[in-house]
């Protein structure tokens, strides 16, 4: 029997332009399985498998900053539990170059990663691990991302 008050993965997408001028670039995709997981993320599907995944949702949008077009990836993974969620991030935080914390209330914790041409967030929150990644190094483009991090996990209740 299906809980209505827990959030599924596709609650937590957001939706089209929910936040003004970001727009779904793509159709998405969702995973309910290990298999369907392995056919969308392959070689990185195991770091999931191995701490309880349950399914998984990622969307692409599209936007402009500074008349730069810009994408957005969000990808949330339901791990079953905190514990999963949090053994996820800790085994990504040290693949991450540089990474910094951020201190958010939406987030139980959070790194920011920043690259020569992209930023990244991971975090999580109860049973969630939520990855952003935005194709753009400007402090504006950071900004966004954590408008889109910010928007995710306050979904989280």
């Amino acid at each position: 029997m299906t809980n209505p008050d827990v959030a599924t993965v596709e609650d937590l997408i957001i939706k089209n332009n929910e936040i003004s001028g970001w727009q779904w670039s793509g159709s998405g995709w969702t995973a309910k399985s290990e298999s369907e997981l392995m056919a969308h993320i392959d070689g990185a599907a195991p770091l999931y498998i191995k701490y309880g995944f349950v399914e998984a949702a990622e969307q692409s949008y599209q936007g402009s900053i500074q008349g730069t077009t810009a994408t957005v990836i969000l990808e949330i993974f339901d791990q079953g539990n905190t514990s999963n969620a949090e053994k996820v991030f800790d085994e990504v935080v040290p693949t991450l170059s540089a990474a910094e914390s951020w201190q958010t209330s939406n987030f139980q914790e959070a790194k920011i990663e920043r690259l020569p041409l992209a930023q990244t967030i991971v975090g999580w929150k109860k049973n969630y691990y939520i990855k952003l990644t935005i194709d753009l190094n400007l402090s504006e483009a950071l900004e966004v991302l954590k408008t889109f991090a910010n928007n995710v996990g306050s979904k989280i209740q």
